[in-house]
């Protein structure tokens, strides 16, 4: 999509996350921002989008693109309040979808790989999906009710992202490096992303066209541990050492993600781990 003359004007939801902020952060020279998050912090709107009432008044703005990064993205949150995970998760970007079709706009969705449980790694854009977790259901149907609403719809789904961000919220990395993790899993594997490289597909994105389901993360798969080792070597720290510890019961093991298509689609490799922690620190 390119814009002649002016910047577009684009709906970020999720605002000051840890996705969020990022993009905000680095794409403020290419697009004009209404953002929105719950509190209203950094200038942001202050809206309540598992509220219908507030849905309805932010959606009645005018956007040229919409980004959906506000996610309620703790398992344990949404498992202490299943019918909040549904209505941040699914409901609200089923609403947003529907707006941005009848304005006839593109949306970004960011999801996540905790739609897959675990038990057939690696997975691509046509992998079955059986999450393991009421988080990962309620955004499995997001993801489903966004593509079923809306036909310019691009879904990013990523795993963690790390990074050093212009949020109150951490960053894995951040509270790695801060030493607020005690203990890092040995057995459970994920694709380490890198928070920055990753805001910043979104406009070529958008400019060549791209829509569906992507795989959007780091090109390979680490343990907890073999990640935060690696982290940890690369800036040079030494005094922190997080315990090795084995997966809690229930915690998918082995989330290990493909990125075939983005890296076909973008033409080059996405980021190794050594490439990644290059990025970011």
């Amino acid at each position: 999509m390119t814009l002649i003359n002016s910047k577009p004007r684009v709906l970020l939801a999720g605002a000051t996350g840890c996705i969020g902020s990022v993009i905000r952060e680095i794409l403020s020279d290419k697009w004009e921002f209404l953002t929105t998050s719950l509190h209203g912090d950094s200038g942001s709107l202050a809206e309540d989008l598992t509220d219908p009432v507030s849905r309805e008044s932010l959606l009645q703005n005018q956007f040229d693109i919409a980004v959906n990064a506000a996610a309620m993205a703790s398992p344990a949150s949404c498992a202490k309040d299943p019918a909040g995970a549904w209505r941040m998760n699914a409901a609200w970007p089923a609403a947003l979808a529907i707006r941005c079709s009848e304005l006839g706009v593109p949306l970004i969705h960011f999801s996540t790989d905790h739609v897959y449980g675990g038990a057939a790694p690696p997975y691509c854009e046509r992998s079955h999906a059986m999450p393991r977790s009421w988080y990962g259901w309620t955004k499995l149907f997001g993801d489903r009710m966004i593509k079923a609403r809306s036909h310019k719809t691009l879904i990013l789904r990523t795993s963690v992202v790390f990074g050093d961000i212009p949020s109150a919220r951490m960053t894995f990395s951040e509270k790695i490096l801060a030493g607020a993790v005690s203990h890092v899993y040995v057995d459970s594997w994920r694709n380490h992303t890198p928070v920055h490289w990753l805001a910043g597909l979104l406009p070529m994105m958008l400019d060549k066209g791209a829509s569906g389901l992507f795989i959007a993360s780091a090109a390979d798969a680490q343990t907890r541990s073999a990640f935060t080792e690696a982290l940890l070597r690369h800036v040079g720290v030494e005094d922190i050492r997080p315990e090795l510890a084995y997966a809690d019961e229930g915690t998918p093991r082995h989330l290990d993600l493909r990125p075939d298509r983005l890296s076909e689609f973008l033409g080059v490799p996405c980021p190794s781990l050594d490439e990644a922690l290059e990025l970011e620190y």
